[in-house]
């Protein structure tokens, strides 16, 4: 597409047959099914008719670029969003399974049928190809349909039309809706815009239920800005990790990292970079980090870094060994590299993983390497509990490849395809690529969070608890790993004693 101007002309004239289409979808979502708290947009009872435009706000060209890269980080682990990302969970109606899509992840039975009507109207590369489904999104379920999926995903990745029409619609579904919010509730600091916009678009609104649990009013109502959201975000962090869905408790992320900003008092969202779940966002309008005040590769050692992938060093090789060398890690390293040019010539991999099994269970153990940022992360990581010795101390003493020991298994595997597991959430199969560990598909070896990978249990039993032989983490940042190994990357358990 060589006119995206153009693109943006035509999408706003489309914006009005969808106006029609949202009204329609909201009267079939209250009348056939009931709306997935999570994702729907609702009413919260107390605030006045929403003005055409928020006022009394004020946000910079660098405050908005922030808001909205913080939450594409939020939502697909990357500053620029993944237009193509697909995720799947069960959340919704009546906890069902559906499809999630694009950059900042609108819902098969939320608002995706109004996505997909604009793109078709916006004469996209696969938009007769999608013609089809709409009429089918929110009433047939498609989680299953192999094509539907397909389509989504080229469509994000391949088609500018996509991307653009994307813009469009979180801007006007999403983005609009929290300022007016907020503007009409008196709100008109940057990070409370922030702290409101997220709100938005992880949970549909401000929930009432959520308002109710504090004291503070909104300033238009007399109360202070800085302590309703303090105050809010705080309930909001009890709710989320208390929240019956594992896959909701792991995004207290989210408003864990509005508390340190709120703690810092960076109201003007002043501070950078912003950390995201570890990832560092700038303001820049190429998102890059300017010369002073950047994050050092040692700030990252404890963040992760899953922003867009930059162009990957010359020599991989070399970024590699320098990473693992001071950790204790050249042996694995070496055996990294050597595996990946014999079998995999060609890949060319952002990030890395080793575990190492050596280290006691209470120690953060999977450290994974992000060759661009040039980074390591280091993560809890549990060992099975068939490997545990006759001491029972915390330390990985047993190995195995045997169905049924539930030992973990040494060597290197490759990380596969992702999946959504009821219990667990967001899992990664492994496939193990030397003899000891060769049947790592077939006893069902996968990478996931867990209740009993924590700090908080480190605390209270001085070990985390043990998986089936599965490495197991914390609930916290499985979803954010996972999606950096995935589809490719080289993972290797090791025991560095």
């Amino acid at each position: 597409m060589s006119d995206l101007a153009g693109v943006r002309e035509k999408l706003q004239a489309v914006v009005g047959a969808a106006h029609s289409a949202e009204a329609m979808l909201r009267d079939f979502a209250e009348d056939v099914v009931q709306p997935a708290a999570d994702h729907l947009p609702r009413a919260t009872g107390d605030e006045a008719p929403a003005p055409a435009e928020a006022t009394g706000i004020t946000l910079t060209d660098e405050q908005r670029r922030i808001c909205e890269r913080v939450i594409n980080v939020f939502e697909t682990g990357t500053v620029a969003g993944r237009y193509g990302a697909i995720s799947i969970y069960a959340d919704g109606p009546n906890d069902i399974r559906q499809i999630t899509y694009g950059r900042s992840q609108t819902t098969e039975y939320g608002n995706l049928r109004e996505l997909v009507e604009m793109y078709v109207g916006a004469n996209g590369a696969f938009s007769e190809a999608l013609r089809p489904f709409v009429s089918q999104i929110g009433r047939v379920p498609l989680v299953d349909n192999d094509a539907f999926k397909t389509l989504l995903r080229r469509a994000g990745n391949e088609d500018p039309v996509m991307r653009a029409t994307q813009d469009v619609f979180f801007e006007r579904r999403y983005f609009r809706p929290a300022l007016r919010w907020a503007g009409n509730n008196g709100f008109t600091l940057p990070l409370s815009v922030l702290v409101i916009y997220d709100s938005f678009i992880h949970s549909g609104s401000i929930r009432e239920d959520l308002r109710n649990r504090f004291p503070e009013r909104p300033p238009a109502q007399g109360g202070d800005e800085k302590t309703w959201i303090a105050q809010y975000v705080d309930v909001r962090h009890d709710w989320l990790t208390h929240h019956h869905r594992p896959a909701v408790r792991a995004s207290n992320y989210r408003t864990r990292d509005l508390q340190r900003e709120i703690a810092a008092g960076s109201w003007d969202l002043a501070r950078r970079p912003f950390m995201a779940n570890g990832v560092p966002v700038y303001d820049t309008v190429d998102g890059s980090r300017l010369s002073t005040g950047a994050a050092t590769a040692a700030d990252a050692t404890s963040a992760l870094s899953v922003g867009e992938a930059a162009p990957l060093p010359v020599d991989d090789e070399t970024v590699l060994r320098a990473l693992g060398q001071p950790r204790g890690l050249t042996g694995p390293v070496e055996r990294l590299i050597r595996l990946r040019n014999e079998r995999y010539p060609d890949s060319r991999p952002r990030y890395w993983g080793v575990v190492n099994f050596g280290l006691h269970s209470s120690k953060p153990r999977l450290f994974v390497f992000d060759v661009s940022a040039q980074s390591v992360a280091a993560y809890l990581c549990a060992h099975g509990r068939g490997s545990e010795g006759p001491t029972d101390d915390g330390f990985a003493s047993v190995f195995s490849n045997t169905p049924g020991s539930e030992a973990t298994s040494l060597g290197i595997y490759r990380c596969a395809e992702t999946y959504e597991s009821d219990d667990n959430g967001r899992s990664m199969r492994l496939d193990g690529l030397e003899p000891t560990n060769s049947n790592a598909r077939a006893r069902l070896i996968v990478m996931h969070g867990a209740w009993y990978v924590s700090q908080d249990v480190v605390n209270s039993t001085g070990r985390i608890g043990r998986s089936q032989g599965c490495p197991a983490l914390d609930h916290q940042h499985a979803r954010t790993v996972i999606e950096q190994l995935r589809s490719g990357s080289l993972l290797m358990h090791w025991d560095g004693r």
